[in-house]
């Protein structure tokens, strides 16, 4: 395996072929012997997505978190010692506090799922999840789709990309522009572009409405590859090689 770092990001809207984009990448990467790994979007063990959740964090209420306390001492003691408070609602962080019982956890996890998550801490814990991949220190070609755009905050996607900067962050913007522009998918991909614009990142922007992706495939290789030093390397199109 040739040893190459780095972080691929592939956004767009939905049916702009974010998956089938990731996995052309993927596949490449490892045809070109590189160490590669493709998080598709929803994966439950994806290191940055979806923070809150009974795989990483789970938000209980002040209210939820006495009546689980109140039904033993064990489970006060646990309980309180594992949660952290944010506001009005406490946090419990289950990588953090793996000798937490199952049956304590089950509760946990069964009464946060009816608790509302305020936007600050939300925010807040997408942005420590991030920052905490990019403290760590990843091998291989990672390829993510679908996480970095989930919110308008130019600031908040800012803040993402810096945390990662040292993963070698590149992105592949899939614009997918047959929508109305009255649309709210119209809305959306206007919303996106200019976050897109305003990032300190290298990007490719792909013009994927015009119902020819797979034509633009040589172009996202190829940009994938300058990316990641792999100049000079072939790229895959169909049947067709293209330096």
């Amino acid at each position: 395996m040739a040893v190459v770092n780095g972080l691929v990001l592939v956004e767009g809207l939905p049916e702009s072929r974010r998956t089938t984009t990731a996995r052309s990448i993927a596949g490449w990467l490892e045809d070109q012997q590189v160490d590669v790994e493709h998080w598709a979007e929803g994966r439950v063990d994806h290191p940055v997505d979806r923070p809150v959740g009974p795989e990483q964090v789970t938000v209980l209420g002040t209210a939820d978190l006495l009546a689980i306390a109140a039904e033993s001492p064990a489970s006060s003691r646990a309980l309180l010692g594992a949660a952290e408070q944010h506001g009005d609602v406490w946090l419990v962080r289950h990588a953090q506090h793996p000798d937490l019982p199952p049956a304590l956890v089950e509760r946990i996890v069964d009464a946060g799922r009816e608790t509302r998550v305020p936007a600050e801490v939300s925010t807040a814990l997408v942005a420590d999840t991030w920052e905490r991949y990019g403290a760590k220190g990843v091998q291989g070609v990672h390829v993510w789709e679908s996480v970095l755009l989930r919110s308008p905050d130019a600031g908040l996607v800012a803040r993402l990309v810096e945390a990662v900067r040292s993963h070698a962050p590149a992105l592949v913007y899939l614009d997918h522009d047959r929508h109305g522009a009255a649309t709210r998918q119209a809305q959306r991909r206007e919303q996106e572009l200019a976050v897109v614009a305003s990032l300190d990142l290298p990007t490719l922007v792909v013009p994927t409405g015009d119902g020819m992706s797979e034509d633009h495939t040589p172009a996202v290789l190829a940009f994938v590859a300058d990316h990641l030093g792999l100049e000079g390397r072939s790229v895959l199109a169909g049947s067709e090689q293209v330096a």
